[in-house]
C-alpha cells in the first residue's frame, strides 16, 4: 500500500469536507469547474454532496483536447451515476489567440491559467455564483510553490486573490490529497472506473505537450499521435502516457562537443555508431528541488544496433543520467525509435511512466516491439519524420514536457 493511503480513511474525509464546503459557502451558490479527470470530477462530486443542486459544472472547451474529448466528456459526466450536469464553454479561439507565438513553458501556462479564469469568471457571473469549486490536489501546490512549473489551477497558494482578480472565492475540495487518495476517494463515491483510474490530463491539455510555439500543424500532429499512443498503450496500464510534438530545430554549441563521446561510452558503443542532437525548444526538468527549463536530447543510434538496445533499458539508462549529470543544460533524453527520411521538419516523443504519487516517476519499460508499432503508426500520417521514447526519470525530467 501507498504510504500516502496509510490511514486515509474516504468516509470521514466526506463527512468533514462537505461540512467545510457548507460554512464556506453558506447559502450561496458555485461553479465547478470540470475536465472528466479523476481530480475535477471527484471534487465536484464532494461539493455536490454539500450543495446539491447550487452547484453548476462546467466544461470550458480550451481548444487543446484530444479528439471528441468535450462533448464524450459532457455526456460522460451526466450519466446517472454521476449526475453532473454539465455547461459546455466553447472557447478554443480565446486560449489560441492568448498563447500564439509564446514559446516559454511558464507563460504559456500562465497565459492559459489568466484565459481560463476570466472565462470561469464570466460563466459565474452569468448563474450568479461566489464561489468556483475546482480539483486542484497536494503536488499542484506543491510544484507550483517550489517553482518547478506553473500550474494552471494555482492561486491563493502563490498569492493570487481570486476574488478581487477574477470575481470569486475558491473552493478547493481535495487540496491535501495525493493522487491515489483521490482514486480511493472516487472510488468510495462510486465513480466508474474509467473515470476514477483515467489517464491524468494536464489542464492546459495539449498546449503543454506542443513543445515550444503553438501551431496548428503541430497541434494537429500531437491530436493524431495522442490518439495512437493511448490506443496502443492502453492495454499495458502504465500510470500515464501519451506524446509531445517538437521542431527539429537543433542547437549547435561547443558547450556539446563531447555530448557523442559520452553517450557512446555509456552504450559501450564506437562514437560513430550514435548521432546526438539536442533540440533547440527547451523543456522542464526539476533537478535539485528547484525546476531546471533545459534542453532535450535526441540520440540516434545505428540502424544494424537501434532494436537490440531498445531491449537493454539498463544501458539507456545509464546513458540518460550519465548525459544529464555531465550537461548541467540537459534536462531530458530522447531515444529515437524510427525515423523517415525527408519527412516534415516535426518529431513526436513518445512518454510512459510507473508512479505512485507523481512526485517521483519511473521510465516505463514498453516492449520495442509496441514502441516500433507505434512509431510507424505516427509516421504513416505523414505529419513527422521521427519518434522518440523518453528516458528520462522524474526527477531530473517533469511528468509532463512542458
Amino acid at each position: 500500500m501507498s504510504v500516502t493511503l496509510e490511514g486515509f480513511r474516504p468516509s470521514s474525509y466526506l463527512t468533514s469536507e462537505t461540512a467545510r464546503i457548507l460554512e464556506t459557502v453558506g447559502n450561496g451558490k458555485a461553479i465547478a469547474a470540470v475536465s472528466g479527470g479523476v481530480d475535477s470530477t471527484v471534487a465536484a462530486l464532494v461539493a455536490k454532496r454539500a450543495l446539491g443542486d447550487r452547484l453548476f459544472p462546467v466544461f470550458i472547451d480550451t481548444g487543446f483536447l484530444r479528439v471528441g474529448e468535450a462533448e464524450s466528456i459532457k455526456t460522460r459526466l451526466g450519466d446517472s451515476s454521476l449526475g453532473l450536469k454539465v455547461k459546455l464553454v466553447k472557447a478554443g479561439g480565446r486560449f489560441l489567440e492568448a498563447t500564439k507565438g509564446e514559446t516559454s513553458a511558464e507563460e504559456k501556462r500562465k497565459k492559459f491559467r489568466e484565459t481560463f479564469y476570466r472565462v470561469l469568471g464570466e460563466e459565474a457571473q452569468k448563474d450568479g455564483c461566489d464561489f468556483i469549486v475546482q480539483g486542484t490536489i497536494a503536488p499542484d501546490w506543491i510544484e507550483t510553490q517550489g517553482g518547478i512549473k506553473t500550474q494552471h489551477n494555482i492561486l491563493e497558494q502563490v498569492g493570487i486573490d481570486a476574488l478581487s482578480t477574477y470575481g470569486f472565492r475558491v473552493v478547493e475540495p481535495i487540496s491535501e490529497l495525493y493522487k491515489d487518495q483521490v482514486r480511493l476517494l472516487g472510488r468510495h463515491l462510486d465513480v466508474p472506473r474509467d473515470l476514477s483510474e483515467r489517464q491524468p490530463f494536464p489542464g492546459p491539455g495539449l498546449l503543454v505537450r506542443c513543445i515550444g510555439a503553438i501551431s496548428k500543424k503541430k497541434l494537429d500532429l500531437l491530436k493524431s499521435s495522442t490518439e495512437i499512443v493511448e490506443q496502443k498503450l492502453g492495454p499495458f496500464n502504465y500510470d500515464q502516457y501519451f506524446s509531445g510534438v517538437i521542431e527539429n530545430d537543433f542547437v549547435k554549441d561547443a558547450v556539446y562537443d563531447s555530448l557523442e563521446e559520452t553517450t557512446a561510452g555509456a552504450l559501450g558503443l564506437p562514437p560513430s555508431e550514435t548521432r546526438v542532437d539536442v533540440f533547440e525548444d527547451r523543456v522542464t526538468g526539476v533537478k535539485g528541488d528547484t525546476r531546471s527549463y533545459g534542453r532535450l536530447v535526441g540520440i540516434k543510434i545505428q540502424d544494424e544496433s537501434r532494436e537490440t538496445y531498445g531491449w537493454l533499458p539498463e544501458k539507456l539508462r545509464l546513458a540518460q543520467s550519465g548525459i544529464v549529470e555531465k550537461f548541467v543544460d540537459v534536462t531530458r533524453v530522447a531515444v529515437l525509435v524510427k525515423e523517415k527520411r525527408g519527412g516534415p521538419p516535426l518529431s513526436v516523443i513518445v512518454r510512459a511512466i510507473s508512479t505512485r504519487d507523481f512526485m517521483t516517476a519511473a521510465v516505463a519499460q514498453v516492449p520495442w516491439k509496441i514502441l516500433k508499432d507505434i512509431a510507424e503508426s505516427i509516421l504513416k500520417t505523414g505529419d513527422s519524420s521521427r519518434v522518440y521514447y523518453d528516458i528520462t526519470p522524474k526527477p531530473p525530467a517533469t511528468i509532463e514536457f512542458e
